[in-house]
């Protein structure tokens, strides 16, 4: 079975809620319900609507992330769903983001080569839209390996790059490629000579300065950091 449709089951085994139920709830057919949880259908556009009538966190019910909420915390949490008044959620509120690790995804210097997602991510997509109009198929999450760019970034992090903006004349935060290793550092260009320089926000590191902008690979710019606070 599908991940998500086995926890789809999961949590509506828990509720002994039926799928005629569950279809009902969520607006779809009962055969729907059934070819995501024997695995025939891989995933939906439905995961709000699912996790609202199962009272279970969308990113849990999308990608695993987190635990499975006991029953009476789910049935409460689905009652009082159903009970606020709200306009129905459309299938494309909220999109995946995949995210890739820095170390494995240098290969020609580009962000998402070869490399296969280590997980994926939820972002709502009107705050996306909020934070950039690059199509959402240029945003990729980066997970942050190191204390270069520390205090800024520091390892386990994810940044949130658009491979849409790659012009280094707007000072900012980078992922710039070298051969095959991904770096992320601050980088400034000089107003008239052109030539770019890239520093480490940690001063423990050196500074790159000079650089034909024409030799790096500009793999996208930071526009959002998220973090786990201990």
């Amino acid at each position: 079975m599908s991940g998500v449709g086995t926890r789809i089951k999961r949590a509506r085994d828990s509720l002994g809620m039926t799928q005629v139920v569950l279809a009902k709830s969520v607006g779809i057919s009962q055969q729907a319900i059934m070819e995501l949880e024997s695995g025939r259908a891989k995933g939906t556009k439905h995961t709000a609507k699912f996790a609202r009538a199962l009272g279970q966190d969308a990113a849990w019910i999308e990608m695993g992330e987190g635990r499975m909420r006991e029953p009476g915390k789910a049935a409460r949490a689905a009652q009082k769903a159903s009970d606020a008044p709200r306009v129905p959620i459309p299938p494309d509120d909220f999109e995946r983001i995949a995210v890739f690790d820095i170390r494995a995804s240098g290969k020609g210097g580009t962000l998402v080569h070869d490399a296969a997602p280590v997980a994926y991510a939820m972002f709502e997509l009107g705050w996306l839209r909020a934070q950039t109009p690059s199509h959402i198929s240029k945003l990729a999450l980066l997970q942050i390996a190191g204390d270069s760019m520390e205090p800024t970034l520091s390892n386990g992090d994810r940044a949130l790059i658009d491979m849409a903006q790659a012009n280094l004349r707007r000072e900012g935060v980078y992922v710039i490629g070298i051969e095959d290793t991904l770096m992320v550092k601050r980088v400034t260009m000089h107003p008239k000579s052109k030539r770019v320089t890239l520093r480490s926000d940690n001063p423990r590191y050196e500074t790159y300065a000079d650089l034909d902008p024409d030799r790096l690979h500009v793999a996208g710019r930071v526009i959002w950091i998220g973090r786990t606070l201990g």
